[in-house]
């Protein structure tokens, strides 16, 4: 049995913990090679975007804004509001059927290549580490060495950097939610004149400096449930970060007398890069976030050693034994279809969404009263309720008036034209008044209301039907009946609005 070496890592615990369960801090070694560059370009990316999306304008409003005391949410000039929560069902719909998809096709590429916890640690937090305290092995050192002033500077250096990225981290993730020019008036003024966001913004800053800056990848070991679902997610055919067990082994130092070792050298320099420090060689781990860095570091050693690269990989488990990756399979379509529909579910449910949301209900009561004149005409009338919406931020101007051809309907709205504010609702009452013969074939009719306002220098148009119903006839009985109604009707119209 081959006798186990300093960097072996152990298999009774995680790497982070040693043999009395205290944490060990790992220092992952720096790396270079063709993935290092393509994730150094992709963090930039994303950081980028994070940190100045929130201070930027769309449209005359802020990129993206999250405003949840005032129920409202901005996207790329869309305004949502909160009687729009079900478009939520698609979008969380969306969120995590991409994710499964993703993961099911590519293994934990999310992990690796665009989880915050990664990005943030990998492209800032340890390369602030680098500037002040040097290379992995100077880090290792330093923390074991005593307490000195030199290391009592070192660190103070370090967590003052550390606080300053995440107090500018908690801000631009504030942002978001408050909005970038009163988060900006509120920065200037005094912590006790707006106390909720400064304690928010406090507490985040603590908290990522604590996770960060020293739970780093305990979250992602302890606390993160992502990588307990990849063996739900994930099947012989996901892509993922591996090791060549047939070319590798035996390894170097492990082989038997008279045999050839396999292309590992057993250099241990994939275990020393890796940021959760496991070693890729004992196979699909959860704690493997796909990060690459093993990949370039294995490579760079078979340049050295004149090997092929790629012991080291990304691939599947049936390309790695000799056979394809289906990346076409049950699993993949079902994913990719339900992806589909709620896209197209959320495209259409936005686009079908109306800006100026304008009903017209039936008033509780009689469903019509009517006036006979002393000349024998008849006068119907239908009570509605109007229950108006702007969705709109600005304040509108609607007005409302009979769509032609008109069938000799007046409409009657003292309240119109009526200003209404944005995300206002209003309600008010409208009266329909029309000759007995509009209704006295069918005893209904359906009319159509033109709801306009001017927006943007031009006037639009909202057209909602309306059924008016009347008495098939004028007899005596009816019209006493109406009569009744009407008094009715005016009790408990008034009813209603006193309450």
């Amino acid at each position: 049995m081959a006798m186990k070496r300093k960097l072996d890592v152990p298999d009774d615990r995680l790497s982070s913990l040693d043999e009395h369960g205290h944490h060990i801090e790992i220092e992952p070694a720096s790396v270079s090679g063709r993935y290092r560059r393509a994730r150094d370009w992709a963090y930039f990316v994303l950081i980028v975007v994070f940190l100045v999306l929130p201070w930027t304008r769309f449209g005359g409003e802020q990129t993206i804004l999250l405003d949840i005391p005032a129920r409202r949410f901005v996207f790329f000039g869309l305004s949502f509001w909160a009687h729009d929560i079900p478009l939520v069902f698609f979008v969380f719909g969306i969120m995590c059927i991409a994710l499964s998809l993703v993961t099911a096709a590519f293994g934990r590429i999310w992990c690796g290549w665009a989880c915050p916890q990664t990005v943030f640690i990998d492209r800032v937090y340890r390369k602030i580490e680098e500037w002040v305290e040097g290379n992995h092995h100077e880090r290792a050192k330093l923390n074991r060495a005593p307490m000195s002033w030199k290391k009592v500077r070192t660190w103070a250096l370090k967590w003052f950097l550390f606080f300053f990225i995440s107090t500018n981290i908690a801000h631009s993730f504030t942002a978001y939610f408050i909005g970038a020019e009163r988060l900006l008036g509120m920065s200037l003024a005094a912590p006790w004149e707006n106390w909720t966001p400064f304690l928010f913004v406090t507490i985040l800053t603590a908290a990522l400096l604590f996770d960060f800056g020293w739970f780093r990848e305990q979250f992602c070991v302890i606390m993160c449930p992502y990588g307990r679902f990849q063996s739900v997610l994930m099947d012989d055919n996901s892509l993922g970060v591996l090791y060549d067990e047939k070319r590798g082994e035996p390894r170097k130092g492990t082989e038997e007398e008279g045999h050839e070792h396999g292309d590992c050298v057993n250099c241990y320099r994939c275990v020393s890069v890796c940021p959760t420090g496991i070693d890729i060689r004992r196979g699909t781990q959860m704690e493997c976030i796909a990060c690459t860095a093993c990949i370039d570091a294995c490579d760079e050693i078979m340049l050295k050693v004149g090997r092929p690269e790629g012991l080291i990989r990304y691939a599947s488990e049936n390309s790695i034994g000799g056979g394809k990756t289906r990346y076409l399979r049950p699993r993949t379509v079902v994913y990719a279809s339900l992806l589909v529909a709620f896209i197209v579910g959320l495209g259409v449910s936005v686009a079908r969404r109306q800006m100026i949301d304008i009903q017209f209900i039936r008033a509780i009561e009689t469903p019509y009263t009517q006036k006979v004149f002393d000349d024998g005409h008849v006068e119907i009338t239908n009570h509605y309720r109007i229950h108006l919406k702007n969705q709109y931020t600005d304040t509108l101007t609607v007005s409302l008036a009979i769509a032609a051809p008109n069938p000799g309907v007046t409409l009657i709205a003292p309240t119109f034209p009526m200003r209404i504010a944005g995300n206002e609702t209003q309600k008010t009452h409208a009266f329909f008044t029309f000759a007995n013969a509009l209704t006295a074939t069918t005893g209904r009719q359906t009319i159509s209301v033109e709801a306009s306002f001017p927006l943007d220098g031009e006037t639009l148009i909202e057209v909602v039907p309306i059924s008016l119903v009347g008495p098939f006839g004028n007899s005596a009985d009816e019209n006493e009946a109406a009569s009744d109604g009407k008094t009715e009707s005016g009790d408990e119209t008034k009813a209603e609005d006193d309450e």
